[in-house]
């Protein structure tokens, strides 16, 4: 290879000494510090203004070498993050790092980037960017909030984005509408049976037989539950099949049996007549809500089916016979009898107990809890916990009825108490103590006020508004707490203590009851645990402020006795 040439290696040595001058000019003369933010959207139709987050960032890191005041002090970005939410990851750093002085520039590749929703998008460029006195700069849209004449321009803008957003959001609802019409299967979970292939749904061998089995085991008489341990002995359930399916170990203590839910899902389950059912559920405030049987878009003869028709209907009047026999067998109504609902759990698995009638040959029934986990061909994860609903009912209403019986004693003890000479001088001393407190809280408050006066005339600055209005609501939080803890304990002492007014009420109403009923259990019972072995954990709703008063009634008993 050549030698290069003297003047080539000089002039080589003069253009880094140029750029490593200029570098250091621009750092030095460099007023902002820039925060570079790229967002890739999670849409997947179309994209055309979808750029990659490298693409992005070499556009934005060009734009701040060639500016004199700006030297990039970090890089932001969130990945399959839509505009319309500005609850993404990166651009929350991006904000936090922000209110901490870090940077005071933000730049992105346009407005879109920085969010869809016109009205939050606007508010961040328009008030609190210059709030923080930040700069911010959308290139490709030439905006740069240090020149004047453009503050018409975002809001139209951002407009615009947001309107596109909603209207490709549009587009792929369309298109997703017309592929299903069309008997494609573009998007949701695949039916245990089946498997997608190309957009369709195809049966799957390894399983198609087990959807066949289910329903002519049921047709031919048999009962659900009998059906799930058939299944659980012979294979696995669709969660775990799915695991298995995409070449994933199953988890470990992941239960593979099958339960009655998932049998009775199958069984009312459209898709094995070969019919697509679309629109079952919608998004309302951003949860997922489900719709009417109405209002589903069923879509016939889309794929192959496993069961015909004929079988079908007919087992969809058998199961509306099985819930209406099991309706009647409940004497009537469960909710009339089952006076727990959901607050009985199962000590052990957690799971809600499941209320039971239990027919005698003597012509009697008898009312029972057991685990609902059991109920359902769990019998691998937890027992029966089989338990008289009477026996819980009894047990129950005697700790609500001691409760009751120990807050109107333990009042009325404390009450005594605090009518003795030395109680009510407590009770002055608290009083002078927190009247002190108030008068230093409503100065405090008073002086945080007029902190933010002294920024508006410019006398501070704004991170010495930020620290001392910090400092100031920390000792405003902490004078509160003192006060309210003043108060209370001034209360504790009243010749006229009292206990919770709510609880009073509840107590009063319900002292002269001598069985439990269901209002009883709304309004004083938490949870009732059953374990397996007949012991009942019984939580009250009011058992912490019983706790507080029977403390404050040793509490006087023992300054009494000294």
């Amino acid at each position: 290879m050549a030698r290069k040439s003297r003047k080539k290696l000089l002039d080589t040595a003069r253009n880094m000494e140029q750029k490593a001058s200029a570098a250091s000019i621009k750092n030095k003369n460099a007023c902002y510090k820039a925060g570079l933010y790229a967002r890739l959207s999670e849409e997947s139709e179309a994209n055309r203004e979808r750029a990659t987050i490298e693409t992005q960032m070499d556009l934005l890191r060009r734009f701040a070498a060639d500016s004199d005041d700006i030297v990039v002090e970090k890089e932001y970005f969130d990945i399959s993050y839509s505009g319309t939410n500005f609850n993404r990851p990166g651009f929350e750093e991006m904000v936090q790092d922000m209110r901490k002085g870090i940077i005071n520039c933000i730049i992105v590749k346009d407005l879109s980037r920085l969010g869809r929703d016109y009205i939050e998008t606007g508010n961040y460029i328009e008030r609190v960017f210059p709030f923080f006195n930040v700069r911010f700069i959308a290139v490709t849209d030439g905006y740069d909030s240090n020149k004047s004449g453009e503050e018409l321009l975002v809001p139209l803008k951002n407009m615009v984005n947001e309107m596109y957003s909603k209207d490709l959001s549009k587009k792929v609802k369309t298109a997703f509408e017309t592929m299903r019409k069309n008997g494609e299967y573009p998007s949701g979970s695949v039916p245990y049976g089946y498997q997608r292939a190309d957009k369709h749904l195809l049966p799957d061998d390894e399983v198609k037989d087990t959807i066949i089995e289910i329903f002519d085991m049921f047709l031919h008489g048999s009962k659900i539950n009998s059906i799930v341990k058939h299944l659980t002995a012979k294979t696995v359930n669709p969660r775990a099949y799915k695991y298995l399916k995409s070449g994933n170990a199953i988890p470990e203590g992941f239960y593979t049996g099958w339960n009655i839910q998932t049998v009775h899902g199958i069984l009312g389950n459209a898709v094995y007549t070969g019919a697509s059912i679309w629109n079952k559920s919608k998004k309302v405030n951003g949860k997922r809500v489900k719709l009417p049987e109405k209002e589903w878009t069923v879509i016939e003869n889309t794929h192959e089916a496993l069961v015909s028709k004929e079988d079908f209907d007919k087992v969809q009047e058998m199961l509306k016979k099985m819930a209406s026999d099991f309706h009647e067998s409940c004497v009537h109504n469960h909710a009339q009898y089952n006076l727990f609902g959901k607050k009985i759990i199962c000590g052990d698995c957690g799971k809600t107990m499941g209320f039971r009638v239990e027919y005698l040959k003597n012509g009697s029934n008898k009312k029972i809890y057991r685990c609902s986990t059991y109920l359902n061909g769990n019998h691998v994860r937890c027992t029966s916990h089989k338990i008289a609903a009477c026996e819980v009912e009894n047990a129950v209403f005697q700790a609500v009825h001691k409760h009751m019986e120990l807050c109107i004693s333990e009042e009325d003890m404390v009450k005594r108490m605090n009518a003795r000479t030395e109680s009510q001088q407590k009770y002055n001393l608290y009083a002078k103590e927190a009247d002190k407190i108030s008068k230093e809280l409503q100065k405090t408050v008073e002086m945080k006020a007029g902190i933010f006066e002294d920024y508006k005339e410019h006398l501070i600055d704004e991170e010495q508004y930020v620290q001392i209005s910090k400092n100031y609501a920390d000792k405003i939080k902490v004078l509160e707490c003192r006060l309210e803890e003043m108060l209370k304990a001034q209360a504790s002492y009243s010749k006229s203590y009292h206990v919770d007014t709510d609880w009073k009420t509840v107590v009063e109403k319900y002292l002269k009851k001598r069985k439990l009923t269901k209002e009883m259990v709304e309004a004083f019972v938490e949870s009732v645990a059953v374990h397996e072995d007949g012991r009942l954990a019984v939580r009250l709703v009011y058992d912490d402020m019983l706790k507080e008063l029977l403390a404050l009634s040793a509490e006087r008993q023992g300054i009494c006795n000294e």
